[in-house]
């Protein structure tokens, strides 16, 4: 019997232990813009060699959902042929095309949930972590506005989310592609980890970003990675034979310690990265 309340009572320290810890997870809003140099002197300081420029992705890649997603579950997605007539969709575009996909998809969901099929869910943007939220969010608009409008910049990337901030080998890196799309790949692609130093005083953010210069001759210089299965779940909607070939690639991999709130640049001959990290706080479930 004692043996049996010992047990008990651990098992309840335990719990409480876990409970404790579990309360004390702590959340950040994180917002970034990466953005292009396109002062050729600056980029030509620097020479980036093939052989000696590894690029790989991290295992557990994590890519930012949108509110487009609910629309693109496999039971949810629209082909073309499946309900557009083919004359009205000549003259679209492919982001007209996929609006149009897009609306059907919605009118299509009806009041039962199929039983067989995936789960259908609705992102709860206050609780739930790295969720792409809206521009209302962001610090970051007139920022963009000046990098957008200047002649020296282009902006290749813009997101805001929220995650549980924890050590680095228990950090959930964040898959980044922005820019022009040359087939499944793009100008910029790599990632961002973020994740406390060892004594938890500090944001740590690593970047693992490659920007990368692409022609339709054959070349076997570069080998870019390719992108995990789950990342890259959504249809292509370029339709074109063209195959792109790297010709060069531009690689950023640095890592920066961060005080919270304050607005951080990192640099770099090609490419450059603003980044904030805000404490946030999960509202209670009411």
């Amino acid at each position: 019997m004692k043996k049996f309340l010992f047990q008990l009572l651990l098992l309840v320290s335990i719990l409480g232990i876990c409970r404790a810890t579990l309360g004390q997870e702590r959340w950040f809003q994180i917002e970034a813009s990466i953005f292009t140099n396109e002062n050729k002197e600056d980029i030509l300081k620097e020479q980036w060699e093939a052989d000696r420029t590894l690029l790989s992705y991290p295992n557990n890649l994590q890519k930012l959902n949108e509110f487009a997603d609910l629309f693109l579950t496999d039971d949810l997605i629209l082909g073309p042929t499946d309900s557009l007539d083919k004359e009205d969709t000549k003259e679209l575009s492919a982001e007209e095309m996929q609006a149009r996909v897009n609306a059907e998809s919605i009118m299509a969901i009806g009041p039962d949930p199929m039983i067989n099929g995936p789960v259908f869910k609705l992102f709860d943007f206050q609780r739930e972590g790295y969720l792409q939220l809206s521009s209302s969010e962001s610090d970051f608009q007139q920022t963009n506005r000046a990098l957008e409008r200047s002649p020296n910049h282009r902006l290749l990337f813009h997101g805001i989310w929220r995650q549980a901030v924890v050590q680095e080998q228990n950090s959930t890196p964040v898959y980044i592609e922005g820019g022009l799309a040359y087939g499944e790949q793009h100008e910029l692609q790599g990632s961002l980890a973020i994740h406390f130093n060892e004594n938890e005083d500090r944001v740590v953010i690593n970047t693992n970003l490659w920007l990368t210069e692409f022609s339709i001759v054959e070349t076997n210089e570069w080998v870019l990675p390719s992108i995990p299965s789950d990342i890259n779940r959504e249809p292509s909607n370029t339709n074109s034979s063209l195959q792109y070939y790297p010709i060069r690639i531009y690689h950023m991999k640095q890592d920066r310690e961060m005080r919270s709130t304050e607005f951080h640049y990192l640099d770099h001959p090609s490419i450059g990265l603003v980044v904030t990290v805000k404490p946030y706080e999960i509202p209670l479930i009411p």
